[in-house]
């Protein structure tokens, strides 16, 4: 039998047959799938003498009482040059880590025989590594060759492959996806669910135990424990592809199954009817529903999109309003626990509870498309991929590629040598100072992907550092004593130049793509998702838990950095402009006469000339007017403080407290509407009587 379905989610199971990787998902046609692939974990051994090495692993196993699956001799790089390796096939995942712990007494610093020099890839998560081997991009279609089987799984179909093929394919099928949003209050001394709301496609619902006149949404169960019977059994009844909650992972889903727990209600939601368990992620346990993707997008907010956002606040209320245009019903905290006590405006609390889950809904609409780009890039599953950093973004990665070009992974750094990492520091990005005040007829120009860049013109790879064959023509780094081979490719610059260079035809194709399109909305997101993987790259280099990890390398990237945007501004200079405020990758120009796009567009054609490598400068953007504000101002004052606004009298704000998270809303609100005085109107004299009224007012 042969299937095609789009790749929602993999774990693994471990029967008396063997292990077994299983992969879910959904059919184009609207059908739940689950499909059963035999696989092996695996790590790798680093001998000083092969021969030695494999008897003196085959003696030590011999009196553990644990076997391996295989050892077999194979070839992979090393920091760029071919090696000879064992590969120890295992049974069990467990077992990688457990037999590397009792061969690593062959290293000759552990007072062993010395046949072994180091162990590999052996805490790679094993169903991670299977979607490396078998080259699958993550959320995708894939092609299944296999025979059916009978579980007692909520699925439509369930196979045992054969062979599995990656399909080129953009679409996504019509997933179902429920937002999920819980209300607790304090009963008894027990924070208590007192609500839950459900959002889908044409699919609204509120599940309470206190009677009220409600909408006809709203269903009113007699006690909490029934409560909890009900949200298990909408979702049973939903059967979603993607439960979508904001905030999940640290408050609905861990009150929900404090809940359940305490009420004796079993937490039966994932498609094996299993209970839902909590993973480790990072500092954070994620609610895991085998089968079902559990999406916080809350996690994806705060780790990835959070840096281009206006909003330093990442509730829901300020994160919609950004996004959607569209906030949350107004209701103060101790005016809903009020309202639950006195039995009073429970209908008003029950849209505000659905409000919640709708946000959330059409939160997920959005960036959905987004997160499976990266997904489609990083080679991962949404659930893993939407709780990443950029860190591991970028490691997962470059993982896959060193997988792709037969390189060893390296080993994840030691406790002790993160710690020693961190006291490690050096020079960050040149910052030049604002010229304080209001300036007018503004050009932002940017390099484009700065560090990325530096790294492919440069080759800056931990393995190209300070080579034999270059030490005197090598790729020089001003100001320090480093240089970078010119013969041979870096693994790092190689990786990037394919993101980089895959981007730039993304962004041509885009030009030639119809807007409203299917095919324009999947190119953006992925063009999307290699600039932020490309971008995280150097910050990965001087990260202290890095597997890649560089001071040299990231200490490059920075003095490259420095240098050319400084000589860049001396540039600028030369021609006639005046340089406002400078900061690692950004200038801002205005001219001392003239028409500022057309000296603009000149110096950009001029200097890009003058560029080594993928270096280039662009245009962000052009702006009437713009406040600066110097660091030290006042205290605690952000070295990113300025406001500017448009031709369309947009404002763009960036460490004011109008877009900060720790000032209140009354404060931010005077600060915008200071803003749109000074720099939309120009009314210096409308912003003080203003700010007097309000101080008048209070």
């Amino acid at each position: 039998m042969k299937i095609r379905f789009f790749l929602l989610d993999i774990d693994y199971i471990t029967e008396k047959k063997g292990l077994k990787i299983r992969l879910w998902g959904k059919t184009a046609d609207g059908k739940n799938v689950v499909v059963f692939v035999q696989s092996n974990p695996y790590f790798f051994v680093f001998p000083k003498d092969i021969k030695k090495a494999q008897k003196d692993i085959e003696e030590i196993l011999k009196g553990k009482n644990i076997s391996v699956k295989g050892i077999e001799k194979i070839e992979k790089k090393l920091n760029g040059e071919l090696k000879e390796f064992l590969k120890i096939t295992c049974f069990l995942p467990q077992h990688t880590q457990k037999i590397r712990d009792f061969i690593k007494v062959l290293e000759k610093n552990r007072g062993g025989t010395g046949s072994i020099i180091e162990e590999y890839e052996y805490s790679i998560n094993f169903y991670r590594r299977f979607l490396m081997d078998k080259r699958i991009d993550g959320n995708c279609w894939l092609e299944i060759e296999g025979e059916k089987l009978n579980t007692n799984y909520k699925v439509d179909l369930a196979l045992n492959a054969k062979k599995i093929k990656v399909l080129e394919d953009i679409s996504i099928p019509e997933l179902k996806i429920l937002a999920f949003d819980i209300e607790t209050s304090e009963i008894a001394g027990e924070k208590q669910i007192v609500m839950a709301s459900f959002y889908g496609k044409a699919f609204k619902r509120v599940i309470t135990d206190q009677k009220s006149d409600y909408p006809d949404w709203v269903e009113v169960v007699k006690d909490e424990k029934e409560l909890l019977q009900k949200i298990v059994k909408t979702f049973n009844e939903y059967l979603p592809d993607i439960i979508v909650t904001y905030y999940g992972d640290s408050f609905d889903f861990q009150v929900l199954m404090d809940r359940c727990q305490s009420n004796k209600v079993k937490l039966i939601v994932s498609r094996d009817k299993t209970e839902t368990k909590f993973t480790r992620r990072a500092r954070i346990s994620s609610a895991r529903l085998n089968g079902i993707v559990h999406l916080d997008i809350f996690n994806f907010i705060s780790n990835i999109l959070s840096p281009s956002l206006q909003t330093e606040v990442l509730s829901l209320d300020a994160v919609s309003s950004e996004l959607l245009g569209d906030k949350k019903i107004e209701v103060d905290y101790q005016e809903m626990l009020e309202a639950w006590r006195k039995g009073k405006n429970l209908s008003k609390l029950a849209e505000y509870c659905l409000k919640d889950a709708e946000l959330t809904y059409r939160l997920a609409e959005i960036l959905l498309p987004q997160n499976f780009e990266i997904t489609k890039t990083v080679g991962q599953i949404l659930f893993d991929v939407s709780r990443m950093t950029y860190g591991q973004l970028v490691e997962w990665y470059l993982s896959r590629k060193a997988s792709e070009k037969n390189e060893i992974i390296p080993n994840q750094p030691k406790y002790e040598q993160v710690l020693k990492r961190r006291k490690i520091t050096y020079i960050g990005g040149f910052v030049k100072e604002p010229l304080p005040g209001i300036h007018e007829k503004i050009a932002i120009l940017d390099f484009r992907s700065l560090y990325p860049s530096l790294i492919v013109s440069f080759n800056i790879s931990p393995e190209t550092l300070n080579c034999d064959c270059c030490e005197e023509n090598g790729h020089k780094v001003a100001g320090l004593n480093y240089w970078f081979c010119q013969r041979k490719e870096g693994f790092i610059p190689s990786v990037i130049k394919e993101l980089i260079e895959k981007r730039s035809q993304i962004k041509k194709k885009l030009k030639e793509t119809e807007k409203t399109s299917l095919e324009y909305k999947v190119l953006y997101n992925r063009q999307y998702a290699l600039k932020i993987i490309a971008n995280a790259t150097y910050g990965y280099f001087g990260f202290a838990g890095s597997k890649w990890y560089s001071k040299e390398c990231a200490e490059s990237c920075s003095a490259l950095g420095r240098y050319w945007i400084k000589k860049t501004i001396e540039e600028a200079e030369n021609k006639g402009f005046e340089v406002i405020y400078a900061d690692t990758d950004s200038l801002f120009l205005k001219t001392k006469d003239g028409d500022i796009k057309q000296a603009t567009e000149a110096f950009l054609d001029y200097i890009n000339e003058k560029f080594p490598g993928m270096l280039e400068l662009d245009l962000q953007g052009y702006y009437e007017t713009g406040i600066f504000i110097p660091r030290g101002a006042a205290p605690g004052t952000a070295k990113k403080r300025y406001a500017l606004i448009d031709k369309k009298g947009e404002l763009l704000i960036r460490g004011l407290e109008t877009v900060r998270r720790d000032w209140c809303n009354l404060a931010k609100e005077v600060q915008r509407k200071v803003l749109e005085f000074v720099l939309r109107d120009k009314d210096i004299e409308m912003a003080k009587q203003y700010v007097k009224e309000v101080v008048e007012n209070i």
